[in-house]
């Protein structure tokens, strides 16, 4: 501390003043503590006043330093823990435990919480029911914890003293009876989280990502449907035998996840376990238009959502779409069109030739990889890239009114944008996966399937001059060269189907970024849109498909213990706020730190939540930091919560927590 002379209106002001490093240019700078007063009063009272104030200032820096100064006394190398001492026992384990931690990760995620107002949605609604317990501060602890230390809604409840969640308490029955209130507001909330979204970030929704995913339990009977009394199914059961995608026999719940341009989760559906997949398209298409009052939106999906009737759907509600379609088993015509080398536009680049020679290699079949024998220095020209497109009117089959349940279909006429392009890399993917699968088929396949490479072999044993086929023999196998050929032939390609096109160079200018042209049924965007663009776009799905590894990888959202459909909603609930909130700490909070030149990704964010905690130190009120690395450090930087301090004193964690609840937005 010293005292700092800053001129005032033709005056001297003294003020006590501090220095420090800013955190963000590492420049030293200073700023004011206290006004003391104006130098020619001063002179009246004091001989020196400038050196009687640095005495005091002086003093006061030893004071403030001695005040942060604890000393922990003498510590008993052989004190052990008292397992019968009831005030540093976990009561809520399920056996005597103490746990001296807690979680300083907390923090970032409470200041996104709170930013987001879902305390205040949650309070404000609270006085509608009958709950004794603060379910605030229930919602909490599954957010968080579904993000810190994930299990079930018993075992986060065992551990929740590791959160500062305040004074007030609750039992393990407190949280599943609150699972119903959370599940009452779902769709709420999720309109809430949608204004706050546009407000705070600016949110983008031009371009609505969709893909399904499904998770299962560990049951043994599906859900049954309820049916009304002629028979027909009123309310058809959530868990269901379905088409699981981590090929599991047990009952599945499908779940529909939209996600805007920037990758934050917007809203989600969930399914009964034998829908397909096209199925939940429209219901949640009508769930952004209707509840969320979205518009002029784009959507974008793989070709599991490729239906005549969703594309009908969409180009009736004057949207765009960016949509995947399988390359296999096509019409002729579009056959024709992929496989024309015609009109590609095709980029090539150089490439080492040993590369090249190591990498068609790795394809080959049942074959030891041979080693490259030619000049290491010789370079060659490699088609990495190659695309075309046509604009063309296509039939669609659709269900008439867009009912699956009518049993009716029509046809309808409409223009798209067919975009197909073939890729080097996907196409080596390709065959190395073939590869790989066919070689640990040869080791361990079966002649009674076709799971998996198995197809690529021929079964069965007859005479080869009369064609006869032997029966209740040992069959044997081969490998079916025509089926790998086929096979092959479409590696590395894809085929995108779109109504979106850009401006044309003669066209009259007009107002707003997009708009539908109803004599065409094309969405226009006011810009040009080349090939590329649209292969862009549709390349971001991959943001959507790393959501859904976050929440079965990173928060365990699987298996699922809870079995009614309300604790089932609020599960759910609870994952999406999750990965919304890690979402918008990587996209939002961290978008331009970096580590080494590269961007944060959400492992890294989530890892180093997780093992910041602060443990305490004897009986004192003194807590020591256990971790600190430098994702937390722009963390801190960025969220104003200082993460990298070795102690901290009790007063000060609370202090810090409510910070967090404080927050201007």
């Amino acid at each position: 501390m010293f005292v700092k002379k800053m001129p005032t209106a033709g005056r001297i002001s003294l003020y006590y003043a501090e220095a420090y490093r800013d955190p963000v240019t590492k420049k030293p700078k200073s700023r004011t503590l206290e006004f003391i007063g104006y130098l020619d009063e001063l002179e009246k009272e004091y001989k020196d006043p400038i050196t009687h104030f640095k005495e005091i200032a002086k003093n006061k820096s030893a004071l403030s330093k001695k005040a942060n100064m604890f000393s922990i006394g003498e510590i008993n190398l052989n004190e052990e823990f008292d397992l019968n001492d009831d005030e540093q026992v976990n009561k809520n384990a399920s056996f005597p435990t103490i746990d001296n931690s807690f979680s300083l990760g907390q923090l970032p995620l409470s200041v996104i919480y709170h930013e987001l107002e879902i305390d205040k949605f949650i309070t404000n609604r609270r006085k509608f029911w009958d709950l004794k317990a603060n379910v605030e501060s229930i919602f909490r602890l599954i957010v968080f914890g579904r993000i810190l230390f994930p299990g079930s809604k018993y075992a986060t409840w065992q551990i929740k003293d590791r959160l500062m969640l305040g004074s007030s308490s609750f039992s393990d029955d407190d949280i599943y009876r609150a699972l119903s209130f959370f599940s009452e507001y779902e769709k709420d909330l999720i309109i809430h989280l949608n204004d706050r979204i546009t407000k705070l970030y600016k949110r983008d929704t031009s371009l609505m990502f969709y893909d399904v995913t499904n998770y299962y339990w560990e049951i043994d009977n599906a859900d049954n449907d309820t049916f009304t009394d002629t028979g027909e199914v009123e309310k058809p059961g959530l868990r269901k035998r379905g088409c699981s995608k981590e090929h599991r026999p047990e009952p599945i719940v499908q779940l529909g996840l939209f996600m805007d341009k920037d990758g934050l989760p917007v809203t989600y559906g969930l399914f009964p376990g034998n829908n397909p997949d096209c199925t939940t398209f429209i219901p949640m298409i009508n769930e952004t238009r209707e509840n969320l009052g979205l518009n002029k939106m784009i959507y974008i999906a793989d070709k599991g959502m490729m239906s005549g009737t969703n594309i009908a759907n969409i180009i009736a509600n004057k949207q765009g779409y960016i949509i995947s379609d399988k390359v296999r088993k096509q019409k002729k015509d579009v056959y024709n069109f992929i496989f024309d080398e015609s009109g590609y536009t095709i980029i090539t680049k150089k490439m080492p030739s040993w590369k090249v020679f190591e990498e068609n290699e790795r394809t080959k079949i049942l074959e030891p990889p041979q080693p490259y024998t030619g000049d290491m220095n010789a370079m060659e020209d490699v088609v990495v890239f190659k695309y075309k497109s046509r604009l063309t009117p296509q039939n669609e089959e659709v269900w008439k009114n867009f009912d699956m349940g009518s049993g009716k279909k029509v046809n309808i006429k409409a223009n798209k944008k067919q975009i197909v392009f073939w890729s080097r890399d996907y196409d080596l993917r390709a065959k190395i996966d073939r590869a790989n699968a066919i070689e640990k088929a040869n080791k361990t396949g079966s002649v009674y399937n076709n799971h998996g490479a198995n197809k690529y072999y021929t079964k069965g044993v007859y005479n080869i001059e009369t064609g006869e086929l032997y029966k209740n023999l040992k069959a044997d196998r081969y490998l079916d060269a025509n089926a790998i050929k086929e096979d092959e032939k479409y590696d590395g390609y894809y085929l995108i189907e779109t109504n979106v096109v850009g401006t044309c160079p003669d066209e009259k200018p007009w107002t707003g970024e997009a708009r539908f042209r109803n004599y065409d049924l094309l969405f226009e965007l006011n810009r040009t849109v080349s090939d590329t663009d649209i292969i862009e776009m549709y390349r971001g799905l991959w943001k959507i498909e790393e959501s859904f590894k976050i929440t079965k990888s990173e928060f365990n959202t699987r298996p699922i213990y809870v079995r009614k459909e309300e604790s089932i909603k609020a599960h759910f609930l609870s994952c999406f706020i999750a990965l919304l909130i890690t979402r918008i700490m990587e996209v939002k909070k961290l978008k331009d730190s970096k580590i080494d030149g590269s961007s944060i990704p959400y492992t890294k964010i989530i890892s180093s939540l997780r093992s910041t905690n602060v443990i305490r130190m004897n009986d004192k009120n003194i807590f020591i930091n256990s971790y600190y690395d430098a994702v937390l450090k722009e963390i801190s930087k960025v969220m104003n919560i200082n993460l990298g301090k070795k102690y901290y004193s009790k007063q000060e964690l609370r202090s810090m927590n409510n910070a967090t609840k404080d927050v201007e937005v």
